[in-house]
């Protein structure tokens, strides 16, 4: 099995068209970029404008994408899959290079980069971040010739990248005056190409990742938080296959395969097949292997998906890694989850301890790694934050304990959507609402989702006759917006196409004999989109 990477085919040879990274690659041999050298000439003992620059396995296919499509490369496939994990191993970014955006990576969307641009001289936003996200600049490394290369090979490309930028109000001096004399110094500083982190990556041993693995989810629709485990096996040249389960907090599972390639032997691709569906799997390792984290993308294009982090089973002790729910409601009894590894064979009620006020009546053991807990909380119990716990157990988790639910809020804030469906993909947005309380400082503290909720769409008015609400989409009842199909539409004014704007809105009603509370979250409906770079 194949892992692939996005809707995106390669262009003009055939041969390459394979729509993504795929997770199986040949070994690396000492050639692999002999395919290369028909133009670019080594100097100084490196390829020109290939072994001076470090990227991701994503930023390395859109090279080579470029490479097909304009400068007519001819590959074969199992040479495309011998190249990208070559460059991706040999040039890509250290384990803690990527954090900070790896959003773009795992394509969150609708993430704000405010805080990413907020330090950026104004000339780097307006010379390149209004056309691409900051993060696409950050993943990649180059030398300071590299560097400098940047604005001629952008207006090559793009040639009328000056006047487009320009015409935005973001800039008042010539776009190739900012991009050379202020753009091209900040990134050779901010992003060199020798690091100390990747020196000490090069040099560190590098783990296997099969064996068993414990997983820690989030599924904004409709399950909720989950755990599961997955079992991974090793297939030599850092290509990996597995079989999982996942146990959702409304009560329902999941199990599937999953194939994928080890790239730069800590970032994990893989592509998994669940109940005849397809998921792709966005994760990250940590420097020692004993944890991933990611987002399972359930769309080719990246619009759903689940958050994960997994953590690898081994000799150590016992360890909680998680509660679920992460909040109980005073003077209610609930059924809580409490998952871990190594946890002890035998665990009583006694020995699980949630806080004061909180009883512990009944322990039955689901798994290996999972015990169920009925536990009743004392109406008259402080409220607070709380750790749940247990004995000869490292790993005390936090939970809170709440009378009310004061007011909810929906993320994300702003959410943004395509219609699509006849001439492109339609981009949908999951939105989820989270219950807020006030603590005993009378600061608010999300004590997590809550429900049963009433979904709607509402006109946002923005001009006269505003009528978008009424083709833009709909959202369904575990929040997840689905767009409309693609225009035009002759039933709207001038055949206008299903973009728009609109409110999303969430209505919970705890008490039957008190109005409801609501939130609102702004949603955006832009025009089709027919090309998604596996970095935007």
């Amino acid at each position: 099995m194949r892992a692939r990477r996005g809707l995106l085919a390669f262009g003009l040879s055939t041969a390459f068209a394979v729509t993504g990274l795929l997770a199986r690659s040949a070994p690396a041999a000492d050639n692999t970029l002999m395919v290369c050298t028909a133009c670019h000439i080594p100097h100084d003992g490196k390829l020109d404008s290939i072994e001076s620059v470090r990227m991701t396995p994503e930023g390395w296919r859109m090279t080579l994408s470029r490479m097909v499509r304009n400068h007519g490369l001819q590959l074969k496939q199992d040479e495309a899959h011998r190249i990208l994990k070559y460059l991706a191993d040999n040039y890509g970014l250290a384990p803690s290079e990527i954090p900070p955006f790896e959003y773009a990576l795992e394509e969150r969307n609708s993430t704000l980069e405010d805080k990413d641009k907020a330090g950026l001289p104004p000339g780097v936003i307006g010379a390149c971040v209004q056309c691409h996200s900051f993060a696409r600049i950050a993943l990649q490394r180059r030398t300071p010739e590299m560097w400098r290369r940047l604005p001629d090979l952008h207006e090559y490309f793009v040639p009328f990248v000056a006047s487009d930028t320009s015409s935005s109000g973001n800039l008042t001096d010539p776009w190739r005056e900012v991009a050379t004399g202020q753009a091209v110094p900040y990134f050779t500083k901010r992003f060199p190409f020798q690091t100390a982190a990747w020196t000490r990556w090069q040099a560190a041993a590098k783990p296997d990742y099969s064996g068993k693995w414990l997983v820690v989810g989030h599924d904004p629709a409709k399950g909720g938080d989950y755990t599961g485990t997955l079992l991974v096996t090793a297939s030599g040249n850092d290509e990996y296959s597995g079989k999982f389960t996942h146990r959702f907090e409304d009560g329902s599972s999941a199990s599937g395969t999953t194939a994928a390639v080890l790239y730069t032997k800590f970032q994990w691709r893989g592509h998994a097949q669940v109940g005849g569906k397809d998921e792709l799997e966005i994760f990250f390792g940590n420097e020692n292997g004993s944890m991933m984290r990611g987002r399972r993308l359930l769309t080719p294009i990246g619009d759903l998906g689940m958050d994960e982090t997994l953590y690898k089973v081994g000799g150590g002790g016992a360890r909680l890694l998680t509660v679920i729910p992460g909040s109980i409601q005073a003077g209610h009894t609930s059924r809580v989850r409490l998952f871990g590894m190594n946890l002890p064979a035998s665990v009583n009620a006694g020995a699980i301890s949630l806080g004061r006020g909180i009883k512990i009546n009944s322990v039955t053991r689901a798994d290996d790694n999972t015990l169920l807990a009925e536990v009743s909380a004392d109406a008259n119990a402080a409220v607070g934050p709380r750790k749940a716990a247990i004995t000869g157990v490292a790993g005390a988790q936090a939970m809170y304990l709440y009378k009310t639910v004061d007011y909810i809020a929906i993320t994300p804030e702003r959410g943004y959507g395509r219609p699509g469906g006849t001439r492109g993909p339609k981009v949908n947005q999951q939105f989820e609402a989270n219950g807020f309380t006030h603590g005993p400082d009378g600061k608010p503290v999300n004590i997590g989702r809550v429900g049963p909720l009433k979904w709607d769409v509402a006109e946002r008015v923005s001009r006269i006759g505003d009528d978008d609400v009424l083709y833009c989409g709909n959202v369904n009842q575990y929040g997840t917006f689905i767009a409309n199909t693609d225009g035009p539409n002759p039933e709207r004014a001038h055949s206008e196409s299903n973009v728009g704007d609109v409110w999303v809105e969430a209505w919970y009603q705890p008490d039957p004999n008190r109005p409801p509370m609501g939130a609102r979250a702004f949603m955006l409906l832009m025009p089709p989109k027919f090309v998604f770079n596996p970095i935007n």
